[in-house]
């Protein structure tokens, strides 16, 4: 069974009801975190980040009513990628027209963790599925284990620093961070062989 959520037309074109709390909670649910730590892992600050949340959502909601699935499985989930990396993009732009840094995120450092990926990858495409993945594999794993894995493939962390923060035995964090690493790799593959038509998604149901 895919882990990937369920994009039917069906659902997408509900999104162009503001009212409807369950299309949109649903939404919510599976995409706006995300969108979130897409945008956060290139260096915008929180609120930053939620306003890039909020104008997706709003893209979103202006383009549900009129959506056409194309005959490539994953269109969905590829035009909310692009318009997340586009959003993300304007905002970085306008923070550097009013002389504001943009720092790096914690994306790197969990990429440096996994093989290193093929040259012709687009680097957004990576953070997206990346993100993407943890937003999946963060509901399937223990809450400890999963913030062991943050706080020191993410924030950076010693496994001896989140040792003492938690109070886990050091082999304890790093046998969490490498599973975590393990389930996140599975679910960016599954994520890449969907895209490519290898795994069916549902979506154009």
């Amino acid at each position: 069974m895919s882990r990937w959520p369920d994009t039917r037309i069906s659902l997408i074109r509900r999104l162009a009801n503001s009212d409807d709390r369950g299309a949109w909670e649903y939404f919510e649910t599976h995409y706006q975190l995300p969108v979130y730590r897409f945008a956060r892992s290139r260096g915008l600050q929180p609120d930053e980040a939620l306003d890039v949340v909020q104008e997706v959502m709003l893209a979103v909601h202006r383009t549900a009513e009129g959506w056409h699935t194309s005959e490539r499985i994953g269109s969905f989930r590829a035009w909310l990628a692009e318009s997340a990396r586009r959003i993300t993009l304007q905002v970085t732009r306008q923070r550097a027209r009013i002389g504001q840094g943009v720092g790096g995120g914690g994306f790197e450092a969990a990429l440096n963790a996994q093989p290193a990926p093929s040259p012709e990858q687009d680097i957004d495409e990576q953070r997206w599925a990346f993100y993407c993945a943890t937003a999946v594999i963060q509901k399937e794993v223990k809450p400890e284990h999963w913030l062991a894995f943050w706080k020191t493939a993410i924030e950076g962390k010693t496994a001896e620093q989140v040792s003492v923060e938690m109070g886990m035995k050091i082999g304890s964090v790093y046998s969490a961070k490498c599973r975590v690493l393990a389930k996140i790799k599975s679910a960016v593959e599954t994520l890449a062989r969907q895209s490519e038509g290898e795994v069916p998604d549902h979506e154009s149901k």
